[in-house]
């Protein structure tokens, strides 16, 4: 039997063109360490970390590469962000939407966490933000929810931010590699992604894009060895440095580099569109199973959460794996706050979710499981 593969929420597969060759050929011909040696193997690799920022910066509008910061993963991003900032006590504002990566943090902070209510068709309605907003200390935002796909007014949701002086963290885990963007275009201070989803490079490896005024506030999380000021105690006040404490995942950046050296963002949203047109095509006339978020293709990522009204979604996540090859996410997707929004809390849903080497077959594939079994 095929397998059928629609975890890419989860992480993408298979990865991009190039990107296990570059990485298990630097390991087996490179492997030297960046910053603690002057030799040629160590000048190479570390051209290439730079070369990396240098693309991750003009693909998401990062004002300088020396602000690209790699991390240990998504996750990673969001705790430098969010612990490098707020104390006890401090009011956070975040959506109704938000992954565990945002609210556990905060949580352990013992922040006064600020949600923004959702709209019936699943993104933050602005019209409900608190008239506080200069009580604020951060906002931290998804752009688009790893539950129900909907990209999120974030653009809009900056220019109130800035007018009260508040920075702004975007969460874009579903979000970058799935359609252009710019972090200067949405407003962020800080932009949080991981490598292992919609870039389509490895697990283990997070980016972490800032703005200058806005990584000097930060308190760095970790501190340790940087290759740099070895002479001092003290942490290096210059960038990437102060924030890459450690060896880094250097084959994972390089893998990160394969697979942007050509990424089409683009092409890769028509073709996601594509999808998103035969997937909803095929399950519009099923009354038997609830979408989250709305229809419009053009507010969402493809990426869909089905509610089997008639039968269990656990069972049915099962059955599409072992009747018919299609691995699936059924849960919560570490986002429980999405599910009390959308009514689906505690039971979850069964998450549907494409990559750019999905193809059409297998959407008619699901959808014809997916009505078999509704």
């Amino acid at each position: 039997m095929k397998t059928i593969y629609m975890d890419n929420a989860a992480t993408s597969f298979p990865k991009a063109a190039g990107v296990s060759d570059a990485i298990k050929r630097f390991l087996d011909e490179t492997c030297a360490n960046i910053g603690r040696g002057s030799y040629l193997k160590a000048q190479e690799a570390g051209l290439s970390v730079i070369e990396t920022r240098e693309r991750i910066g003009e693909l998401f509008g990062c004002p300088d590469a020396k602000y690209v910061v790699f991390t240990g993963g998504m996750t990673a991003s969001l705790n430098i962000v969010i612990k490098g900032l707020v104390k006890k006590g401090d009011r956070v504002l975040v959506s109704s939407f938000e992954h565990n990566s945002v609210i556990r943090p905060l949580v352990q902070i013992g922040a006064e966490i600020v949600r923004i209510p959702a709209s019936e068709d699943g993104v933050s309605d602005l019209s409900k933000l608190p008239d506080d907003l200069k009580s604020i200390k951060l906002c931290v935002h998804t752009f688009a929810s790893n539950v129900s796909g909907m990209i999120q007014p974030v653009r809009a949701l900056s220019e109130r931010l800035k007018a009260a002086s508040v920075p702004f963290c975007v969460d874009a885990a579903q979000a970058a590699g799935h359609f252009p963007f710019s972090m200067r275009e949405i407003g962020a201070d800080a932009l949080c992604m991981p490598a292992h989803k919609g870039l389509l490079a490895a697990q283990g490896l997070g980016v972490l894009c800032l703005e200058p005024g806005f990584a000097d506030r930060l308190e760095p999380l970790l501190s340790g060895g940087t290759g740099s000021m070895s002479d001092s105690a003290e942490i290096p006040p210059f960038y990437p440095d102060r924030l890459e404490a450690g060896t880094l995942n250097l084959p994972g950046i390089i893998g990160l580099k394969a697979a942007l050296t050509s990424a089409d963002f683009p092409e890769r949203r028509a073709h996601e569109l594509a999808l998103m047109n035969r997937f909803q095509s095929g399950i519009r006339d099923i009354s038997s199973i609830r979408l989250l978020g709305s229809d419009d293709m053009n507010r969402r990522v493809g990426v869909y959460s089905l509610d089997f009204l008639r039968r269990d979604n656990g069972e049915i996540s099962y059955l599409l794996e072992t009747e018919y090859g299609i691995l699936t996410r059924c849960g919560l997707h570490c986002a429980p706050d999405a599910h009390r929004a959308f009514g689906t809390f505690p039971k979850g849903t069964v998450r549907f979710s494409f990559s750019p080497a999905t193809a059409f077959d297998e959407i008619d594939a699901a959808v014809d499981a997916i009505r078999k079994l509704s």
